[in-house]
């Protein structure tokens, strides 16, 4: 690991352990569940900023994703709309993914969010589409 990345990672968990101490789920090797969430799927950016409200965290990346955790450190929303980048197909359940492959070809995602009825993405030509818990289309917005 870089000696930035590893400054930064300890810059974090100690904000982390000073602000938000029930806040990040600990992995296996004792890594802030956030800190590891980051460095999996934005390996290129840096945590900026960590934002807490009620349990809930917003991380401001440093490519301009922002990316919003629950109090168990799950992510709920991924904003890419800022930065250069979509949302990493890692994160885009594979049944969203096929649709907007087939359905608007040439698009990436660049914002997805889990809601408690389903998700809803946003399209890079800002087109947003909503599923439903089974992943059927609920909406189209544009």
């Amino acid at each position: 690991m870089k000696m930035k990345h590893l400054g930064i990672l300890a810059a974090f968990i100690a904000i982390i352990g000073f602000a938000m101490p029930k806040a990040v789920a600990q992995n296996n090797n004792g890594t802030p569940a956030i800190v590891q969430f980051v460095q999996q799927y934005f390996p290129e950016a840096n945590i900026l900023m960590v934002n807490s409200e009620w349990d809930e965290y917003e991380v401001l990346l440093s490519d301009g994703t922002k990316v919003e955790f629950n109090k168990k450190s799950e992510w709920k929303q991924i904003d890419c709309e800022h930065s250069a980048t979509a949302v990493p197909a890692g994160l885009v359940p594979e049944q969203i993914a096929t649709y907007a492959k087939n359905n608007f070809a040439g698009q990436a995602i660049t914002k997805i969010k889990k809601e408690r009825k389903g998700w809803e993405i946003e399209l890079n030509n800002n087109l947003e589409v909503k599923f439903n818990k089974n992943f059927k289309v609920t909406e189209i917005d544009d």
